[in-house]
């Protein structure tokens, strides 16, 4: 076997440290799936959480994980060869320059960039160049999911006809840690529903409407300020399709994400919400109450609190690290890539827009 991928992980707060407790578990699966890596270093602008994590870490490994102040000085360190980038949004086109200038790919998580206009900067920047453009995967693990996969099959199989509408639904049971810094609402959360919209349905939209509120989560003292704590945005695709993403801080009861596939022949949905947020459902009908197909899936179960969203996407974090690794190993171009970032980012602005605005919006096609 080759030598390991050398990775690090940039930004170890809440989703940074199950990148690496990932990278980890795929390095020691390294000899059952034909390509290995290794975790050797973290970096975070908190230096006293760089070593505390990387202590921490280390533990769990053979070789020690060395922490850095800065993306630069892991950089200039030389020690690694592909990295995540789980840092601040308003950090991530800074530190995604100084990865991909230095001639590491990296993983990127959501979103691809602070505002629309440095998205936009950031893509064009990574375009100019033919090596940079294939530089950097952005982390949009839905994808990834095996319930989502499957309703993505079912779909291309044209298990319920022609699709005329999507309906993708997050909501959350409380608001962000305390200190969390949020680009607004829909930038936050929505971007992950805007993504799962475009990818399922292969098109763009054309036109834009919505409506926001602040009726729970804005109220509690010390929360995160945001635009609104629910919203609900439509969608139209040409005149044939709609698509509607609604997001929600509000959801009191426990953690909800959905997604509603509508045909002309039948309805697919996955995420049922129920009293066992280890259990994803898939279910697939016909006309006229005909099951299709049914499925359920075990999500994995950290047996440690985790965030929701670990919870529920756990194993779609684990395997959408793996392809990165697998990719940078074989040298092979990323499936989704900052275009499919900058698509997403591009519906959730327009939203946002256009519920300030209070009413629709006609949208070009995108710019990716």
């Amino acid at each position: 076997m080759a030598d390991p991928l050398r990775l690090a992980v940039v930004g170890v707060g809440r989703i940074g440290v199950f990148h690496a407790q990932h990278l980890q578990e795929l390095a020691a699966e390294q000899s059952d799936n034909g390509f290995g890596c290794e975790l050797v270093a973290v970096a975070d602008r908190q230096q006293d959480t760089a070593i505390r994590v990387a202590e921490q870490l280390s533990a769990q490994q053979e070789t020690s994980i060395t922490p850095f102040a800065s993306t630069e000085a892991l950089v200039e360190s030389g020690i690694a060869d592909a990295a995540i980038i789980a840092s601040r949004t308003i950090d991530h086109r800074r530190d995604t320059q100084v990865m991909v200038e230095a001639g590491l790919r990296v993983l990127l998580e959501k979103p691809l960039g602070d505002t629309l206009d440095e998205a936009r900067q950031l893509s064009t920047w990574l375009d100019a160049d033919e090596t940079r453009s294939q530089a950097v995967m952005l982390a949009f693990q839905r994808r990834y999911d095996a319930a989502m996969m499957r309703a993505h099959e079912l779909l291309g199989e044209g298990a319920i006809g022609e699709l005329f509408k999507i309906v993708s639904i997050l909501e959350d049971p409380e608001p962000p840690p305390v200190g969390y810094l949020s680009g607004g609402l829909l930038t936050d959360m929505g971007v992950h529903n805007a993504d799962e919209i475009l990818w399922l349905s292969q098109r763009y939209p054309t036109q834009i409407a919505g409506f926001g509120a602040r009726l729970h989560n804005q109220r509690i003292p010390g929360v995160t300020v945001e635009n609104f704590d629910d919203a609900f945005v439509q969608m139209w695709f040409d005149q044939d399709m709609t698509g509607q993403l609604q997001v929600s801080r509000n959801h009191v009861a426990g953690y909800r994400n959905e997604c509603l596939l509508f045909g002309r022949s039948g309805r697919i949905h996955v995420g049922h919400f129920d009293d066992d947020p280890l259990r994803v459902r898939l279910e697939a009908v016909g006309l006229d109450h005909e099951v299709l197909e049914q499925q359920t899936y075990t999500l994995r179960d950290y047996e440690r609190p985790v965030p929701v969203f670990i919870r529920r996407f756990g194993l779609a974090y684990k395997a959408e690290v793996a392809d990165f690794v697998e990719r940078c190993t074989k040298k092979k171009p990323f499936a989704v890539t900052h275009h499919e970032g900058l698509s997403a980012m591009e519906i959730v602005v327009a939203g946002a827009e256009a519920i300030q605005r209070g009413e629709a919006m006609q949208l070009g096609a995108t710019s990716a």
